[in-house]
């Protein structure tokens, strides 16, 4: 451990944690439940990936590997989540995991060259191949999956799904609007945007711990 480095990470994971034990033992396993409660897991897994990179010193590529692939299963989870939410899921959407999977493969092979580069306090920083094309790939589900969110909310009739739709969505929406405002005029954020982005998807995982536990199996 050096200094507080990770805590941040530290102090989210245990949050997550927690809430993915609650979730386990109390939420109706739903197939959108258990999508969301697999969300919840994948957050966590990152942050407790960080806290042992950052917060235990434990410099490991094949840890840097791990946390890279867990985060990219996110965005083509939640828009598969939002798909089967929203009733549009179709058999073909499971191509939508493709990129991910291409991505967690091709870093499989490339492992020699990944590195943590920083860790600080909040964040860590990353080196990876095929940056750009990552991060391409990386915003386009969770874009999607806004739009898809969206829309169901808007259309809409039974009041219980709505309030739970406006749940999910605005998970979505206060996290990775700021986030996105905030790269714009803050360069740094750009170079720590895997970190950053899930410290900021604390604020997802709170919203999705609610919806999911107000979603109840219909009888």
């Amino acid at each position: 451990m050096h200094n507080f480095d990770g805590i941040v990470s530290t102090l989210i994971a245990a949050v997550e944690l927690g809430y993915l034990i609650y979730l386990l033992a109390a939420a109706d396993k739903t197939p959108v439940n258990k999508l969301t409660i697999a969300t919840i897991g994948l957050l966590f897994g990152y942050q407790f990936m960080e806290f042992i990179l950052c917060f235990l010193g434990v410099q490991n590529q094949l840890l840097v590997y791990l946390a890279l692939s867990d985060i990219t299963l996110l965005p083509p989870l939640g828009l598969y989540t939002a798909l089967l939410y929203s009733g549009k899921l179709q058999p073909y959407h499971k191509f939508i995991f493709i990129p991910a999977a291409f991505f967690i493969v091709y870093y499989a092979f490339m492992i020699g060259d990944l590195a943590i580069v920083k860790c600080t306090v909040i964040y860590a920083t990353y080196y990876y191949p095929l940056g750009s094309f990552y991060g391409t790939f990386y915003y386009l589900p969770i874009i999607g999956t806004m739009i898809i969110l969206n829309k169901k909310w808007g259309g809409e009739e039974n009041p219980k799904k709505k309030a739970l739709t406006r749940l999910l969505f605005f998970g979505y929406l206060f996290t990775f609007i700021p986030a996105m405002i905030i790269a714009l005029f803050v360069p740094s954020f750009v170079q720590a945007g895997e970190s950053l982005l899930c410290k900021m998807a604390f604020v997802l995982a709170t919203f999705v711990t609610f919806f999911t536990v107000m979603n109840k199996a219909e009888a």
